[in-house]
């Protein structure tokens, strides 16, 4: 395979924060699992009203009601220390090397993959990563600084070319005022 672009990066502390900003605010069912939090919540600070509980209960239903309120606010940052603790590439301090030729990719870490162009299903940026989402659910993040063979702008414009697909925007935010625009043309 000739390389055309590649890539030698590290699941770090700004990857994996990176993963977990766009994993919780790409969720489809985010809105539904802060009204899951919410509606338990509401539980608990009700539930002492509602069946005359003693002042024990009371503090220790909305305790349990603060202390949901306080994890629906923290779920990234608890997600992002979990990651700390158990991602084994992260762990280990594994170099990912990820090669890019004319009709595939390759990522090296502790095994090797093969992957070819149409298999990416999406792929989204921000200032300082690209993100390939894969049909298989995989998601592959590669800082823009890892570059060492190639111009990230210019692997930017060969990945639209050869998937056929444009990049969006990682910020969802970016992303709807994009679709609003779109249906204003």
């Amino acid at each position: 395979m000739t390389i055309l672009y590649e890539v030698k990066t590290r699941h770090t502390k700004e990857v994996l924060k990176a993963f977990v900003k766009f994993d919780g605010a790409n969720r489809n069912d985010k809105a539904k699992i802060m009204l899951r939090y919410g509606v338990l919540a509401a539980l608990f600070f009700a539930l002492p009203k509602a069946f005359e509980m003693p002042m024990i209960c009371d503090a220790i239903s909305w305790g349990v009601g603060f202390a949901v309120v306080a994890m629906a606010l923290t779920k990234d940052y608890l997600n992002y220390a979990t990651l700390l603790q158990k991602d084994r590439l992260y762990l280990n301090g594994t170099e990912i090397r990820i090669s890019f030729g004319l009709s595939a990719f390759e990522v090296i870490d502790d095994e090797k993959n093969t992957y070819k162009y149409h298999m990416i299903k999406k792929m989204y940026e921000d200032k300082e990563m690209f993100y390939l989402h894969m049909e298989e659910g995989d998601l592959f993040i590669i800082p823009r600084k890892d570059f060492v063979q190639g111009d990230p702008d210019e692997f930017r414009e060969f990945l639209e070319r050869t998937t056929e697909k444009k990049f969006e925007s990682a910020k969802p935010a970016d992303r709807k005022e994009k679709d609003l625009q779109k249906k204003d043309k």
